[in-house]
């Protein structure tokens, strides 16, 4: 668990740059790590819920690329 520049601890994934900062990160279910940097707490901590309900509630394979044809076909 990370903590901010007082010593008080963040949450988990969570923690406080010497700039201020926090920065928030989580590993999804495919292994790869996602961080973002943001100037309150609150902030860092409503992306990191969200980004990791996304990730586990998000089951549908969209590729940027398909077309409607190839869409139908899948």
């Amino acid at each position: 668990m990370g903590k901010n520049l007082k010593g008080k601890e963040c949450g988990k994934g969570i923690h406080q740059r010497k700039d201020g900062l926090y920065s928030a990160r989580f590993v999804d279910r495919f292994g790869k790590r996602h961080e973002k940097y943001f100037q309150t707490l609150p902030e860092a901590r409503n992306w990191i819920e969200d980004s990791k309900y996304a990730d586990k509630h998000d089951d549908v394979f969209v590729p940027t690329d398909m077309t409607v044809d190839e869409w139908f076909n899948f």
